[in-house]
């Protein structure tokens, strides 16, 4: 990979937020955009679209080659939901010109939850009580996590973590200005969830559409939906759940979007064997899922971008202006008029540096 280095992309119409830009120019110095570079080589666009850097906001990446993969196909940053062990996000910190990720540590497990069941975690690994929440909380901290994941399952004491105890992670994270990101696939669950006050509710129910009554607390609380269409759509696929599981979760996803709940665009990609969604093409899937729901194009693109940004309070991205991070994805076409078209990939800037070897979808 060259190293960052100025660049003029001419001849592009630049995705504000709104709109389409008339034809112009941007340019990049070092990891930065800036509004001018004296001497940067040019790169023609060829009228084609500039996106900011796309942005998962749940995946499960647990090698450089997942890395490789999502920057293929122009996912800039990626938010990892829970690493076990935490070794695993160590080993994807800081590659220069790949894949930026931000991750929660371990995820909030009792200790026979279903998760903890999957992952193998150890006792010392899981939370029994509320009194364990402020250390559980100072150890992901201590590992470098950017906020806490909670794992709600349908209430039942032997196998997920009680009211009290969720209340007090999510007490014991913001009192550390950290955010809390709850796992929370059927209505119950998300009922619990918003009781806690979490900030972002991830899946939504797949037994009962969210209702009036969940919406109305959604609202009040400025939690905002990661509704991970792409799971939902593999378990069905795979033959793990039901049809009517995806129907309730698009129906839900719809519910929120009508009501204008803040919703942001995340996958849960991973590697499972009997779950696998793909790394980088997923959440261009996810899109396409998302207008199927009823968002609009325009909604759509701010959920991996701007929104998805601002909700994991990186604000050095997710926009295309002078000052942000130059994570920038070059398409064809107009993704305003057919969300398909960040499919059609031409170019990659992460932080500044092209990543050679785009993927097509």
């Amino acid at each position: 990979m060259a190293p960052p280095k100025k660049t003029a992309v001419k001849n592009v119409r630049v995705f504000d937020g709104e709109k389409l830009l008339p034809l112009g120019t941007i340019f990049i110095d070092g990891d930065r955009i800036v509004p001018y570079a004296e001497g940067a080589e040019v790169v023609d666009g060829k009228g084609g679209t500039l996106l900011p850097g796309l942005i998962d906001a749940h995946t499960h990446p647990t090698s450089v080659d997942h890395l490789e993969t999502l920057a293929s196909y122009g996912v800039t940053t990626t938010i990892v939901a829970s690493c076990h062990p935490n070794a695993i996000c160590d080993s994807l910190k800081n590659h220069t010109g790949l894949t930026d990720i931000r991750f929660s540590g371990l995820s909030a497990n009792s200790p026979n939850s279903t998760h903890a069941m999957m992952l193998g975690l150890k006792p010392n690994e899981t939370i029994t009580s509320a009194s364990q929440a402020p250390q559980f909380v100072a150890d992901q901290i201590a590992v470098g996590a950017t906020f806490i994941k909670i794992v709600a399952e349908q209430p039942n004491s032997a196998t997920t973590l009680d009211q009290g105890t969720m209340n007090a992670l999510v007490d014991s994270a913001h009192a550390s200005n950290l955010r809390v990101a709850c796992h929370a696939s059927d209505y119950a669950s998300v009922d619990r969830a918003l009781t806690a006050q979490v900030d972002q509710a991830h899946h939504v129910p797949t037994d009962v559409p969210v209702d009036a009554a969940l919406i109305a607390r959604f609202l009040a609380q400025k939690t905002v939906s990661v509704p991970t269409l792409s799971i939902f759509r593999q378990l069905v696929a795979g033959g793990a759940a039901p049809p009517s599981t995806y129907t309730v979760a698009n129906t839900s996803a719809t519910q929120l979007y009508q009501a204008s709940v803040p919703i942001i665009a995340g996958t849960d990609s991973n590697d499972f064997p009997t779950l696998s969604v793909p790394f980088g093409r997923a959440l261009h899937d996810e899109l396409e899922l998302l207008v199927g729901a009823g968002m609009s194009t325009v909604d759509v693109l701010l959920s991996a971008t701007v929104l998805a940004a601002q909700h994991n309070l990186l604000f050095d991205r997710g926009v295309v202006a002078p000052g942000m991070r130059a994570d920038l994805l070059l398409i064809y076409g107009d993704p305003i008029a057919n969300i398909s078209a960040t499919r059609d990939i031409q170019r990659v800037w992460i932080a500044g540096m092209e990543y050679e070897g785009v993927g097509t979808c």
